[in-house]
């Protein structure tokens, strides 16, 4: 297992910088082949043979439809780059790469080879909780060959009414060139009844202008309003949600061909309504008042990236972002009872330091509301992540990740707390005796990257000590409860499939709560994990999560 040497994105484009792209010319490579560089190479196993026939292919003129240039256009190394990374983050790709040959006999025109490897488009997850409880889930994120997905999962909990429970979801991607996505589900189970349609146009690449979305869900019969909402409610809740937004996106001027500025400016407006919900007033269950909010986002981000791997994946090139994000949000509240403002400052940034090979992301924010009188609902949040140089000792690969976070509310409401059971918590931790207003976790893991390959299946073991402190904002968060787990597993992963990362893990928990046992082992499917990066949605209320 080979550590590709990180270089910037877009410098192999630099030396054809303005000469015009004479043709574009795409080759899609069987998720089974087994050399992504060697077209000529063939299959050889016969069930990799009947993999290939099975699976759908991308169509070559769905990836074109996805590009933001085409043939006649001056090519440009950024935009280029921008270009095979957007190729090489959808879901059912392993990876891309733009190859330009210079046209024989001119000094001006170019010809652009795209060389893309599909995933195999088929997948499926099992979830045996118990023998009394057990979901499957089947999936093609990749149907026709056209970026569609189609999903349908059942499930089964003999303690829980009604005891059978299904999804089914349909996405199309790049909706008749538009670059919009359009999704589709429907979900009935104990916990809720959900209903939801989404079209989303995203800022995809430095080259898009204009971006957008609308999101319409209705829910029944749910005790939560969102699946990350620590708020039990014993009354099902009956609401309806929709937010759409629009966003415009205006370049500035940069010296570094390679690293671009913009400014991102956004409107949005979302509510909730409720038809079933716990009894209501000015001062009663504030958490579940109609409201809707208007919202506006102004964001200056400076961007570029770099390209390695053997960081969060097992091979496949990962994109790292860098640069910095200054976004500032603010808005009006119309609730059923209050009219409030929203104001909201957040700030990111990552640096690759090329002495130690050392990577850290930095996001601060703080955010709330004003009333006419006071400052409520507040949210401090201080992010560190750290993810160090690739080490060797003979066929083994080793990366250490460390994080550091923080997060403070200010005169939250009565309902509202934050737990340890987040991805910035304490690994699989699950307790809602541990909560508070303040969190502050330590979190540190060892990734061994093995030369070990069993069915096209590689393999990496890990092992973590995650320390976390959360309880009231009245005082020093060191003087708060205080929890730690630590624990090892292995993650096996085939690149050439679309499934999720199999994760074995043991771990051991000496200061768990009463609703949490200290030990905990199992086996699940963890999807491929992405970089925090500066993305700009759709004008939201940061989370007190």
């Amino acid at each position: 297992m080979e550590n590709k040497k990180a270089e910037q994105s877009g410098q192999a484009f630099l030396p054809y910088q303005g000469k015009r792209i004479n043709k574009l010319i795409i080759d899609v490579i069987p998720p089974f082949k087994p050399n992504y560089l060697d077209t000529i190479e063939k299959t050889r196993i016969w069930i990799e043979k009947s993999a290939n026939r099975l699976h759908n292919t991308s169509s070559k003129n769905h990836i074109r439809r996805l590009l933001y240039f085409k043939e006649g256009d001056t090519l440009d190394a950024f935009n280029t780059a921008e270009n095979e990374r957007l190729i090489r983050n959808l879901s059912y790709i392993k990876d891309a790469h733009f190859i330009v040959v210079p046209v024989m006999g001119s000094t001006e025109l170019i010809d652009l080879y795209l060389l893309v490897k599909d995933q195999f488009s088929w997948g499926f997850d099992i979830d045996a909780g118990s023998l009394t409880s057990t979901s499957v889930e089947l999936y093609n994120r990749n149907l026709y060959g056209r970026g569609h997905e189609i999903k349908a999962g059942f499930e089964y909990n003999s303690g829980k009414d009604p005891q059978w429970g299904y999804t089914t979801c349909y996405d199309i991607e790049n909706f008749k060139s538009s670059h919009i996505n359009i999704g589709v589900c429907f979900s009935d189970n104990y916990k809720k009844s959900l209903t939801t349609l989404s079209l989303q146009k995203q800022f995809e690449t430095y080259m898009t202008k204009y971006a957008g979305g609308l999101t319409l869900s209705r829910t029944r019969h749910s005790k939560k309003i969102n699946s990350n909402d620590p708020i039990l409610n014993e009354e099902p809740l009956d609401f309806d949600y929709a937010s759409n937004w629009f966003g415009r996106s205006y370049k500035l001027p940069s010296k570094d061909k390679l690293y671009k500025k913009q400014i991102l400016a956004t409107i949005g407006y979302s509510s909730i309504n409720f038809s079933e919900r716990p009894t209501v007033d000015k001062d009663l269950n504030i958490f579940f008042h109609n409201k809707r909010l208007y919202l506006t986002s102004l964001t200056l981000r400076q961007t570029k990236y770099f390209t390695s791997n053997l960081i969060y994946n097992f091979g496949r090139t990962e994109d790292i972002p860098f640069g910095y994000s200054l976004q500032v949000t603010t808005g009006l509240e119309d609730g059923e009872f209050s009219f409030r403002k929203y104001l909201a400052f957040e700030y990111k940034r990552a640096n690759y330091y090329k002495k130690i090979k050392t990577y850290l992301f930095t996001k601060y924010s703080i955010s709330g509301f004003f009333d006419k009188s006071h400052y409520e609902q507040g949210y401090i949040v201080l992010q560190n992540k750290l993810i160090s140089r690739l080490r060797k000792l003979g066929r083994y690969r080793f990366r250490n990740f460390l994080e550091l976070n923080y997060d403070l509310g200010i005169n939250r409401l009565s309902e509202e707390f934050i737990t340890l059971n987040t991805d910035i918590g304490i690994s699989e931790f699950k307790s809602l005796e541990a909560i508070g207003t303040q969190r502050l976790t330590l979190k540190f893991e060892q990734i061994t990257f093995t030369p070990f390959i069993a069915g096209g299946f590689k393999f990496a073991f890990f092992n973590f000590i995650d320390v976390g402190t959360i309880g009231s904002n009245k005082k020093s968060p060191f003087k708060n409860s205080a929890y730690y787990g630590f624990g090892l597993g292995l993650r096996l992963n085939n690149e050439n499939l679309v499934f999720k990362t199999i994760e074995l893990r043991l771990s051991i928990y000496p200061r768990a709560p009463h609703d949490f046992s200290s030990t905990q082992y199992g086996i699940s499917g963890e999807d491929r994990p992405t970089f925090s990066d500066f993305s700009v949605d759709g004008p939201e209320v940061i989370d007190f999560e």
